[in-house]
């Protein structure tokens, strides 16, 4: 017995009993309840948690994961699911049709939509319907090109458990939920820590190979490289001096391995477009907001940590990518078109339209206040053209909570883009308005029906003609302006094997995916 206790509490020293579990140091997550994913760090666990309907591979291909087939009828406008036998939720009752049905109509409820969006065109399906308890039949008033993309955006979550009330967000499953995942919670999770263990009950096409996993939140460590040293974690996110120093061998040789891959995904200003809130409801104004994009102050650290110039609203990790060469920022076509829309330059150093009104906007982003972020940066550029910014530092669930309420001008915030541009449409649409996922206010009857035309065309080459003309309006009209898109930098621990990313940069959400991860030596 005291052999035994020795051994526990050498086990609970960091570094000196390291184990086989996995340690994946992320960013601060807000939920684990499928039905309310709202950022990148919330999906991170859920995809071990839980089984979509279809998943995808690393190329990106559509494959069966809770589904065993879908048949697709009536030259689209029904689609027959049929569920795989067997399989149960985590606390042993079986997986059914009227979960999946129950799911599609929880993410209908203006409660879910207001606070996560990110299914809408799950939720836009017209009609769900269970046939016996494998079954479920979709019914269409138009054929979808975006069908098996809204079925990998349906995570289907158990009726019996998830009953939402008018405050969705504080249910219990939100930290302590009950999948279907080869994964299940240890205890409960918080915001910034969760453990997972491997699940036997597990009876899905996709097991996990590690025995158990542990999240961490390490947004607030200056320095990870001693936490991989203690084995606190395995694998982590990292900025582009970190990653540059283990690169070049500076930090962490033998110990950690550098690794860096195309995202989906980019840093952007969202802009508000209401004119009854904002100045920047004037057009004029967010396009010469968009020729002060510090480029050239990112441009000089690509030697160091290569950056892309955002062309286009989708990267070109997405087929929807226009790639018609944009020119540069210009602070001399910023004050052009200034001067063109009457904003004035005073002695003072600061512009003002016809009726006196000073050119002052606000800007809110996350993160600490040092001179170097992408808004302060910013600032400085347009304080030379007469444009004075205040930036505001906040949280970042505070950020995107001021930014559905249209409070401030501009919010400088990371965006990741999905497989189908489709996805993305509930931030430029009047659907999305209504449910506060248009953040930016932005109202267009070209964009809804564009958007919507595309949701219904089955021709590739179409649905993509749709999509570049989309890009060209997002581009004039700048509700968002993507500043770069984002390569994912992360450091692997020499023990941990099997990391891979898919076709959108991301290390999870597909097969195998974090399902494949396991340590060794």
């Amino acid at each position: 017995m005291r052999w035994r206790s020795l051994l526990l509490a050498l086990s609970l020293l960091p570094g000196l009993w390291a184990g086989d579990t996995i340690r994946v140091g992320v960013d601060e997550w807000t939920t684990l309840n499928p039905l309310l994913l709202s950022q990148d760090t919330d999906g991170e666990a859920v995809s071990l948690l839980f089984d979509r309907l279809v998943t995808m591979d690393a190329q990106g291909n559509f494959i069966p994961e809770l589904l065993e087939s879908w048949t697709v009828l009536k030259g689209g406008r029904e689609v027959v699911l049929k569920l795989r036998p067997g399989m149960t939720w985590q606390d042993g009752r079986p997986i059914e049709a009227e979960d999946v049905v129950f799911t599609w109509k929880a993410l209908r409820l203006p409660q879910v939509r207001q606070l996560a969006d990110t299914a809408g065109g799950v939720s836009s399906l017209d009609s769900l319907t269970s046939e016996g308890p494998l079954t479920v039949r979709i019914r269409l008033k138009r054929p979808r090109g975006t069908l098996l993309s809204d079925l990998y955006n349906f995570i289907p979550v158990p009726r019996h458990l998830y009953q939402m009330g008018a405050k969705p967000a504080d249910s219990p499953v939100s930290f302590h939920p009950i999948g279907s995942g080869p994964y299940r919670l240890v205890g409960m999770a918080t915001t910034k820590r969760m453990t997972l263990e491997r699940w036997d009950g597990y009876r899905g096409p996709h097991p996990g190979v590690a025995p158990s996993f542990e999240f961490s939140d390490v947004s607030g460590e200056k320095d990870v490289l001693p936490l991989f040293q203690q084995e606190r974690i395995h694998y982590a996110v990292v900025g582009g001096l970190r990653y540059y120093l283990v690169r070049k061998g500076a930090q962490g040789k033998g110990l950690v391995q550098a690794v860096s891959v195309p995202q989906a995904a980019f840093g952007a200003f969202f802009l508000n477009c209401d004119p009854q809130r904002s100045l920047l409801g004037d057009r004029a104004l967010r396009q010469a907001l968009a020729e002060l994009i510090p480029w050239g102050n990112l441009a000089r650290g690509r030697r160091f940590f290569p950056s892309r110039l955002a062309t286009s609203f989708w990267p070109p990790e997405n087929w929807a990518h226009d790639p018609t060469p944009r020119p540069l920022p210009s602070p001399i076509r910023a004050e052009a078109i200034l001067e063109a829309a009457g904003w004035k330059l005073g002695s003072d150093g600061l512009r003002r339209n016809t009726q006196g009104q000073p050119l002052v906007l606000k800007a809110i982003e996350s993160g600490t206040a040092t001179s170097r972020t992408l808004a302060r940066q910013l600032a400085v550029l347009a304080a030379r053209v007469g444009i004075h910014i205040d930036v505001l530092n906040t949280s970042f669930p505070k950020l995107t909570e001021m930014a559905a309420r249209h409070e401030g001008d501009l919010w400088s915030m990371g965006w990741t883009l999905a497989l189908d541009p489709d996805v993305d449409s509930p931030l430029f649409t009047r659907e999305g308005y209504q449910t506060h996922a248009n953040m930016s206010g932005y109202l267009n009857p070209e964009v809804d029906r564009l958007f919507d035309e595309g949701r219904y065309t089955l021709d590739p080459g179409a649905r993509k003609r749709i999509y570049l003309r989309l890009s060209a309006i997002i581009y004039r009209d700048k509700p968002v302006i993507p500043v770069s898109y984002n390569q994912t930098r992360v450091l692997v621990h020499r023990r941990l094997h099997g990391v891979s990313f898919n076709v959108l940069g991301a290390s999870f959400g597909f097969w195998p995916g974090r399902r494949g991860w396991k340590l060794e030596g």
